[in-house]
Parts: structure tokens; sequence; C-alpha cells
């Protein structure tokens, strides 16, 4: 029995001692991270009561600024100006796009017969074909 106990005592020494101060740090886009050590001066003490969950070392990705070249013959291409109607063609085929994902997840209560859904998937691609055209013909002009 002195031994279940001391064995108890020691072993929540030692858990307590294992405790470590933990920091909360706020970058400039205002990512959370946590860590055992400040990194930075937005850095500062967790106020978690639990600490409950454990510290994972993470690769951090130097920010880049935009519109400078790095040199590292990576970057992207810079495309040049669109005019708003090439804007406005994308963003109708990217809604006609999502609305087509959208449509294929959920059957309506009306589509008990297949049929019914088949056909309201067609003319959803239909559309998504209509505005591919209309942005191919945008461009085309341009």
């Amino acid at each position: 029995m002195k031994k279940k106990l001391l064995f108890t005592a020691l072993c929540s020494l030692i858990s307590t001692s294992a405790l470590a101060q933990i920091y909360e740090c706020i970058d400039s886009r205002g990512n959370h991270s946590y860590s055992e050590t400040p990194n930075g001066k937005n850095c500062h003490i967790s106020n978690t009561s639990s600490g409950s969950f454990s510290v994972v070392q993470s690769h951090q990705v130097p920010e880049q600024n935009e519109g400078l070249d790095s040199g590292n013959g990576y970057d992207k291409p810079k495309k040049p100006d669109e005019s708003p109607e090439v804007k406005a063609a994308r963003k109708n085929l990217q809604d006609a796009q999502k609305a087509l994902e959208e449509g294929k997840k959920i059957r309506l209560a009306r589509e008990r017969n297949y049929v019914f859904y088949l056909n309201r998937i067609k003319g959803l691609e239909e559309n998504v074909q209509a505005r591919q055209r209309e942005l191919a013909n945008i461009l085309n002009q341009q």
C-alpha cells in the first residue's frame, strides 16, 4: 500500500514539473500559433487552463511581397489587367460551375424519377458550357 502511495505521489510530482508555459503568437496576417518559446514581439503567455493540447513543430514559409520578382524563375507569370467584361465572364463561369457541383450533390423532392434529376443536371452543364463559350468569345475579341 505504501509503495502505491509513494508511486502516485512521485508520478504527480513529475507530471506537474513537466508543465511548461505556452505562448500564443499572432503573425502579421492574424494567424495564431502556439509555442513553448516566444517567437516575436506579438507573443504572450496563453491563458489556457487545461494544457490539453500538444505542441507541434511547423515549417514557416517566408513571406513574399507581391509584384517583386524573387529571381528564382518559379514566380507565377503576371496576368495583364483584365477588362471588366472578362472579369464578369470569369465570375459567371465560376458561379455556373459551383451551381453544377452543388446541383450534383442534392436530389430535389420533385425528382423522384431519376430522369428529372438528369434533366436538371443537363441544364446546369449546358449553362456551364454556355459560360465557357461566352468567355472564349470575349477573350478572342481582345
